[in-house]
């Protein structure tokens, strides 16, 4: 079945340029969600990753009056009549593009209760009648006309993952005031073949989605592929490798420990680095557990790259290919030995061309900010080439509220020196795909494909409250975030306004995945220093809060 579906995959992304036209139709795009090899290719045709949120308008340009202002479920671009009604604007494009992701909160301004909400109109290529048009809750929730898990339920939230096309232009209306939501669109430059979105389209795609859902879902990656391994002891101070040369890629990494080990010297998540080096580059250097979700402790969840079980296994099934050699390791930064039962890759052949490109992982380490000062938290800053395909974002908060009012701003090429961000969000918790309203409990930990809501208030022994380690993580696909010359990636530092003193202290770090070309160069450089030292405490954050309460 797997050689099966490696062909229809093939046949089904390369079937347009065999035609001799670059055309774009929705299961070309179904088949892209599931093409891990795909990512580490840059884009053809080359795309806009962009994005319409209803972020507060009073937010123009960075240093500007309003650059952290809250409220950001009501902007919109205008209000029209269409058909004898007043809808209001959410999203509008003029070119070719595609819808790849929308997200809402399924509930409305009359609060947790208020589920009803409005009917989305989709207008394409100019029609005056709407493809879509339901209520977005159902839709994006995946009791529309989408499906899960192309549409589904994290937290008090939906996701709808379905791409949907347009060969000329797409216009996104709400029958009422619009509340907090985000559209992630493409835009494909001016020429661009593209086959428009119908329903019928949709319900002809239900076998294929069927088959991607699969992929997507699997722990594994369904390459066969050659495997070379290792296992034994790493001790304090020394490093294991795994070594390939040739032309080639690497689709699986495994790691196995003992998970009562760890839980003995949960320091070692974060003082073991996996580091990668690719032609003679380094490219991948973060502690372990950051990279798995787990800086902490071992916490299990399933995404569509990367998994944590309560065995102790991490896979990592991100592509990684490469020229001539490549070398994974791990280094234990330490006093304390770790026992490894398998350390392992698996490869295959590579086709390196001028579209390839090295998968890059960055790690900014614990740094701390002051509840009184919002600021734009950097993740990176990344010049030359490539694709923005994921993060992950750590925040220990020693409060019983709540930590994450702050928005993304991401810009890309020319938009950092503009100072408008080419991404403009809603809130942390909206980036990642879920949804506030409340506290946030034990209950909203979740694993998706795309995104997971990993650690929810790791100190807190009750069902609610988010006292301790906050772990999320987003993975991009569809809505990659291809870049030409500079990609910056900032998080607000904004927490919510019960903790917003002076002696309020959160402490973030953040993991970046990305791919480039070569020459690409950023910000994060690897800190071995920060790696060795033990991850920040509750206890260090409470004592620098009594000392800011004791001075006068």
């Amino acid at each position: 079945m797997n050689t099966f579906y490696r062909l229809f995959l093939t046949l089904t992304l390369f079937l347009p340029s065999f035609l001799g036209a670059q055309s774009i139709n929705l299961s070309r795009l179904l088949t892209e969600m599931g093409d891990r090899d795909q990512l580490a290719r840059f884009p053809s045709p080359l795309y806009e990753s962009l994005q319409a949120s209803s972020y507060n308008r009073e937010s123009t340009t960075k240093e500007a009056p309003g650059w952290f202002a809250d409220s950001d479920g009501t902007g919109f671009i205008r209000t029209e009549i269409i058909n004898g009604k007043q809808e209001w604007v959410a999203m509008e494009h003029t070119g070719p593009g595609a819808i790849t992701k929308m997200w809402a909160p399924y509930f409305y301004y009359g609060g947790l209760d208020d589920l009803e909400g409005p009917i989305i109109n989709i207008y394409l290529d100019g029609a005056t009648t709407p493809t879509i048009s339901e209520n977005y809750f159902r839709l994006i929730t995946g009791k529309g006309s989408v499906p899960p898990p192309f549409a589904r339920v994290t937290a008090r939230a939906g996701n709808c993952y379905l791409p949907i096309p347009f060969a000329k232009s797409c216009k996104v209306t709400f029958s009422q005031k619009p509340f907090y939501n985000i559209i992630n669109y493409r835009a494909y430059p001016k020429g661009t073949v593209v086959e428009t979105f119908t329903m019928s389209q949709l319900r002809k795609s239900l076998s294929q989605m069927n088959q991607i859902s699969q992929v997507l879902h699997s722990a594994y990656s369904a390459d066969q592929g050659n495997l070379i391994r290792k296992n034994g002891t790493l001790e304090a101070g020394k490093e294991m490798q795994l070594s390939i040369s040739g032309q080639k890629a690497i689709h699986q990494l495994e790691i196995f420990v003992d998970p009562e080990y760890l839980k003995k010297h949960p320091e070692l998540l974060r003082s073991v680095v996996l580091m990668g080096q690719f032609d003679q580059q380094q490219t991948i250097w973060v502690p372990l557990g950051d990279f798995f979700g787990s800086p902490n402790e071992l916490n299990p969840f399933q995404t569509w790259t990367r998994t944590v079980n309560s065995l102790g296994q991490m896979i990592c099934t991100w592509v990684m290919p490469f020229k001539s050699a490549a070398t994974i390791s791990l280094q234990n930064l330490s006093s304390e030995p770790l026992p490894i039962q398998n350390f392992e890759i698996k490869y295959k052949n590579w086709a390196w061309n001028e579209k390839s490109m090295y998968f890059h992982a960055n790690w900014r380490p614990d740094d701390i900010v002051q509840g009184s000062t919002f600021v734009d938290w950097n993740f990176i800053d990344i010049s030359g080439k490539g694709v923005l395909v994921g993060d992950a974002m750590t925040a220990l908060n020693p409060d019983y509220g709540w930590w994450g009012e702050g928005d993304e701003k991401i810009y890309v090429d020319q938009a950092w020196e503009k100072k408008t961000p080419t991404h403009f969000g809603t809130g942390t918790e909206d980036y990642y795909g879920w949804a506030g309203g409340e506290n946030p409990s034990k209950d909203d930990v979740f694993s998706h494909p795309y995104l997971a809501n990993i650690e929810v208030g790791s100190d807190t022994k009750r069902r609610r409250d988010v006292r301790g380690f906050n772990i999320c993580t987003r993975i991009r696909a569809l809505d990659a975030i291809p870049f030409s010359k500079r990609l910056v990636f900032d998080m607000e530092a904004s927490p919510g306004v019960q903790i917003r003193n002076r002696w309020d202290f959160l402490g973030y770090s953040a993991v970046v995945f990305w791919y480039g070309q070569q020459g690409a160069i950023h910000n994060r450089s690897a800190q071995p220093l920060k790696a060795a030292q033990p991850i920040m405490t509750l206890k260090e954050l409470d004592e620098m809060s009594l000392k800011e309460k004791q001075k006068k």
